[in-house]
């Protein structure tokens, strides 16, 4: 069976597979890597190039941060990769290991990961939205991924949710203003941290006083259940979709599902003739391996 390349670059790895077309694990592994230019780049790609010397793949298929134009092959912005603009990342890769190359959002990866063969599989139309250091995501209508004009849908940190802080020439910091501001990962850390009065604090932290039965650790998940359940209403005003799947570290924990899903329904039985139905709330099934999944989708689909 034809094997492929399968890569998910992030800010401090570059994750690894050969992949058959069925998505099984041939190997996996991860280089380090880092975000200051494109030579770093390329060197990190050349050092997966070492580690795979020993297959034969037909393809290489990659997931990786920003506004990603994968018909086109060009990566019009790339995350943390700041110095990403309208870059020809399908070109320049694919020359790395001399075989054909597709490109993909990550969160779009993640997306068509679970809607071809997780969470999402036995529905047309949901959405994912992922939970890191932002909020990534992908909306999958008819069973496919909706990119939009420039290949900037579903960028769902952006969801607005304070327009004066939004506007305020003279606001510093405008995360508050957004989704992301309120229930990334990143967001619910620093906010235990505050109540804590930590310098900073992570999501192992956050969970384990919650286990513990810290009241500032349940306030904060309460919170970011209340936070993200209205989001998702948002969404729902605009897509009325049947499933919504969690993913992300923080997916890991049953409570970043079901504390969403109890706000869900809590808003739904108070608000009582809502012109849209009521969504599903799972987590999704592919955990950390999901980039990988999609950007294989991502190619076979394009090949």
């Amino acid at each position: 069976m034809a094997q492929y390349l399968v890569l998910d670059i992030g800010g401090t790895f570059i994750k690894y597979a050969i992949m058959d077309r069925k998505a099984q694990f041939v190997t996996q592994g991860k280089v380090t890597t880092n975000t200051g230019s494109e030579d770093a780049m390329l060197t990190s790609l050349e050092g997966v190039r070492a580690q795979v010397a020993n297959y034969d793949y037909e393809g290489v298929a990659i997931s990786m941060p920003g506004r990603i134009d994968t018909a086109a092959g060009i990566a019009h912005t790339g995350g943390a990769y700041t110095w990403l603009s309208e870059y020809p990342a399908a070109e320049k890769y694919g020359a790395i290991f001399g075989k054909p190359c597709t490109i993909a959002n990550d969160g779009k990866c993640a997306a068509i990961a679970e809607s071809w063969s997780g969470a999402l599989s036995d529905v047309d139309s949901g959405a994912v939205i992922v939970l890191g250091t932002g909020i990534g995501g992908g909306i999958v209508l008819n069973k496919q991924v909706w990119m939009g004009c420039s290949g900037g849908a579903g960028e769902l940190s952006w969801l607005i949710c304070d327009y004066p802080l939004l506007t305020d020439e003279t606001a510093k910091h405008v995360s508050p203003a957004m989704w992301t501001g309120h229930i990334s990962a990143h967001s619910i850390s620093a906010q235990f941290a505050d109540r804590k009065g930590l310098e900073k604090a992570d999501g192992v932290m956050l969970f384990d006083a919650y286990d513990a039965g810290d009241e500032d650790a349940i306030a904060v998940l309460e919170e970011y259940g209340r936070w993200a359940a209205a989001g998702i209403i948002n969404l729902q005003a605009v897509l009325d979709l049947p499933r919504y799947a969690i993913g992300g570290g923080i997916s890991a924990r049953p409570e970043a599902t079901t504390l969403i899903k109890k706000y869900v329904d809590r808003i739904f039985e108070l608000r009582h003739g809502l012109p849209f139905s009521k969504p599903e709330i799972v987590t999704c099934q592919f955990g950390n391996e999901a980039n990988l999944i999609g950007a294989l989708a991502f190619h076979l689909r394009k090949a």
